[in-house]
Parts: structure tokens; sequence; C-alpha cells
């Protein structure tokens, strides 16, 4: 018989003391439990996989398949769990609680029976909810994925889409994409000189059509994910010379093209939540994609650790995971995140059957840059304009939810359209964001997630900031005259746009 597999959704308090102990110093061998986990891309193998049933079925069902989470297992151990490197530059990484952000590691694991309560870090491991041998998820709707084959490949004829990938594919395998890390650089470098010079790809054959952009976008996105892996790997088994190679080089694109990666392959509450993102300046986009993770709020306050409040995550969703693609299906369903950035001129396109958003490269300093650079900038008109953001966002009926000082943008050679005395501000990361509730309409309900803004001041890591923001936050929502006239002002912004 079979042996039934035993997928468990957890929260894994990081701070504890057996979990400190155990990934305090880590050696170049792996010492903890062999675990399966979710990557953030699917496995070569799937891959694979999925070429050849596009090949026995040119439709799109097949053109979906890869997005099953299945195909994103990846075998890890419990002390690679987290970039060994956040552990080692960031000493409070584990210990560091920011307003009830203490460090929960969120997601879904696979191991051993027995590990569960050997192993130093699966033995704290709390079960929100479990699988058997069958992930249950929720992924994108194939009508949608049909009715957007134009906008998203240019061609409404799905053996044109699936030829193309099938196209790719031959055509990575030709270039050694994985072989070694040299290799899968080299083939990085051809996939950017390919959307650079719009080469022999996007050119159509004897045989097979040219290649889309946004299959060449996620090809390179995928590509640049594996090489900061193998970089991680790297670090994490102490070769410092190969990962020198990957992060020169790394540094080297970052200079030239303006092309570098945030990957965040994992979900810390108050730290990160799982997701990649590709900024290409010299192509001017960059592309983001959500990471395959369960539904899910956050209870603030729910337990107490040595005195202090922790936030924990809470199953919604009938426990089920929500793939890349299923989030752009609720997105592009919703339409709730595509009217915010629209109503911020911030246009944006969802790739509903590859999982990631494509926007406009906007350059500047990150909130958090600037006024960590200058904190006099902290005035009362700048923090009015982070707070027209979430009022927007009740008269649209959005709950953000992830107020952070790195997903504000500022545009300083702009003038905002809001604040003539501020430069231009782009909110460039709504992936939290959801619809609200009938129930959730209350007074009480809307004061809680204006104040839910305030936690931006927990995200700049500075003491005397994090007291400044709390305290200018204060004054502002409780100047009735003041929030009647931010109130309205979010009102007509958001009937202008809805009419433009």
């Amino acid at each position: 018989m079979p042996t039934l597999k035993d997928y468990r959704i957890v929260a894994i308090p990081l701070n504890r003391k057996p979990i400190i102990s155990f990934l305090k110093d880590i050696p170049p061998v792996p010492k903890g439990a062999s675990i399966r986990i979710l990557g953030q891309r699917p496995s070569v193998g799937s891959e694979t996989e999925w070429i050849e049933r596009l090949r026995e079925n040119p439709s799109i069902s097949e053109l979906l398949w890869r997005d099953h989470p299945e195909t994103y297992l990846t075998e890890t151990t419990t002390d690679r769990l987290l970039p060994v490197e956040y552990l080692r530059e960031d000493e409070g990484y584990l210990i560091r609680n920011l307003g009830g952000w203490s460090p929960v590691y969120f997601g879904l694991i696979e191991a051993d029976a027995s590990d569960w309560d050997s192993d130093p870090l699966l033995s704290e491991a709390v079960p929100l909810t479990s699988y058997k041998n069958d992930i249950q998820y929720f992924g994108p709707d194939s009508n949608i994925v049909k009715s957007r084959l134009e906008k998203e490949f240019g061609t409404r004829d799905i053996q044109a889409v699936t030829s193309a990938v099938i196209r790719l594919h031959e055509w990575r395998l030709s270039k050694n994409f994985a072989r070694s890390s040299v290799d899968m650089m080299n083939y990085a470098d051809l996939l950017f000189t390919e959307l650079v010079s719009q080469g022999e790809l996007t050119m159509s054959t004897e045989n097979y059509p040219a290649i889309p952009r946004v299959l060449l976008i996620d090809e390179l996105m995928g590509q640049h994910v594996r090489i900061e892996l193998a970089r991680r790997e790297f670090v994490a088994n102490k070769n410092s010379k190969a990962a020198a190679e990957i992060s020169g080089w790394q540094k080297e694109y970052k200079n030239n093209h303006g092309l570098s990666l945030i990957l965040k392959g994992e979900y810390v509450m108050g730290r990160q939540r799982r997701s990649t993102v590709l900024i290409a300046e010299k192509l001017n986009f960059v592309a983001k994609q959500p990471g395959a993770e369960p539904f899910h709020e956050a209870k603030l306050n729910a337990n107490t650790h040595k005195g202090s409040p922790e936030n924990w995550p809470v199953i919604t969703g009938n426990g089920e995971i929500v793939t890349s693609c299923g989030r752009m299906r609720l997105i592009i369903e919703q339409g709730l995140i595509i009217q915010l950035n629209h109503i911020f001129g911030h246009k944006i396109q969802c790739i509903s059957s590859l999982g990631f958003i494509i926007e406009p490269f906007v350059s500047g300093p990150t909130l958090q840059e600037y006024l960590l650079k200058d904190p006099s900038r902290l005035t009362p008109d700048l923090y009015s304009y982070i707070l027209i953001h979430q009022l927007i966002c009740e008269e649209i009926g959005v709950e953000n939810g992830d107020w952070h000082s790195a997903n504000f943008i500022i545009l300083e050679s702009e003038k905002s359209p809001v604040f003539n005395n501020e430069a231009r501000i782009v909110h460039i990361d709504w992936g939290a964001a959801r619809p609200l509730k009938d129930d959730e309409l209350t007074t009480k309900l809307k004061q809680e997630r204006l104040d839910q803004v305030k936690n931006i001041a927990f995200s700049f890591h500075d003491e005397e900031m994090a007291t400044t923001v709390q305290k200018i936050h204060g004054e502002i929502t409780s100047n009735k005259k003041q929030m009647i006239k931010l109130r309205n002002l979010a009102t007509t912004i958001v009937n202008q746009n809805s009419t433009s």
C-alpha cells in the first residue's frame, strides 16, 4: 500500500529557546529533519512533465497544470527553512517583537511522523490544518484564462500559446539552463538579451510561433530565482567562493541594467510575506509573483510570550492553499487591486495563466529610505498622504492590512496631485488587500482599519521614528475636522478616477 502523505499547515514561533539554540550555529552539512515545503516556483522536474503534457494535449487545462501546489514541492531540511544569512546578518531576527509582530513561520510542511516530535523546530510547530494525499487549493479559472489569451499572449489560439511554451523549453534545454551556476547565469544573460533586443525567440519559425513577451518575462524571473537559491545554498554550505561569484554577477546586473531580484520564498509574520519581485529598469517593468500560501488572516495579540503579545495566522477559506494563479484570479474577479493602482496612476497587467503581475518601473527611494535619511521630512502633510491611501481603500471597500514603509516609492521629481507641497508617492504592493464584507463596515471596524496604518511605524526598525509616526497618527486621526477633510478628498479622488 502507498504511504499516506501528511501535509500540515503550521505556525512555528521562531523565538522559542529550542529553535534559537537549534538555528544559532548552522554547519555546512544540514542537521535538521528532511521536509518538503512549497517552493516559490515549480520544480524543474514538474516543468519537464508540464511540457510533455502540453505536447499530448495542447489545452487550457494543461497550460494551467503547472500551477498545482504539488508542482511547487521542494525538499529541504528544518535548519535550512530560513535563509541562513538572515540569521547570521541579523542577530535580532528571531527575537525582535515589533508591536506584536514576532517571527512566526507560516506555511505547508510535509515530514515523517516521527520527526514532528523529535526535531527541535518541528516540535514547536502548531498545526492549523492538514491534508492527507491531496493538497486542497484554490487555483485559476480556465474560463478567465481563455477569455484573456489575446490580452496576455497576443493570440486567442491555445495551440499557438502551448507551442510557444514548448519552443521556449526546448531552447532552455539547449542552453544548459540548470547544469551549473555558471550555466544558469549564462542562460539568464541570453534571456535578458532576447528581451532587450527582441532576438531569435521573438521571431516565428517554420515549426514554431514567436514566443510572447510574457513567457520570456516568466522564464527570466524563474531563472533568477534558481540562481538566487543556488547562492543561498552556497552561503549555507559555507562555499564562499561560489556564493561570491553569483553575488558579483547579481551586483553587476543591478549596476549595469537596473535588474535585480527580491525573493521572499518563505512567510515569516512580522518579517516578510512570500513573493518574488523581478525589477527590470532597462526593460521598464517590475514583475511580481505571489507565493502559494494558505488563505488566512492575522489575529492580533493572539498569544503572549514573555509578557509580549504575538500576532498569529488564522486559517480561512476552508484551509485551502491559494496559488499564484489563484491569487491572480481573485485580483481579476474582484477588480479592487487593479482599481487601486488605477486610482493612483499606476497601471498593472495581471497574467492569469502564469500567476504574476507586470507593472511599470518607477524610480525613487522607498518611504523607509526617504525618512530615515532625513526624519524631518515626516510632516503631518506627508502622513496625511499615507492616510489617504487607507481612506481610498475604505471608500472602495478594501482592507489592505499590510502597511509597510518599504511599499511606498517617493517620486521626488514629480509633484503630488493630492498634496501640493509633497512629492508624488506610489504604493507598489497591494498584495495583501482583500474585499471587505458587509458586516465589517461598522464605525468601530473602520476606526480599527484606520489605526492599522500606524503599524507602518514598526517597519522603520527605528524607535524614535516609530514614536513620531504614532504621535502624528494620533494627532491627525483625533482631529475631526481634519478627518472630514481627508475623507472628502478620498471620495473626490475615487469619483474622479471611476469616470476617467
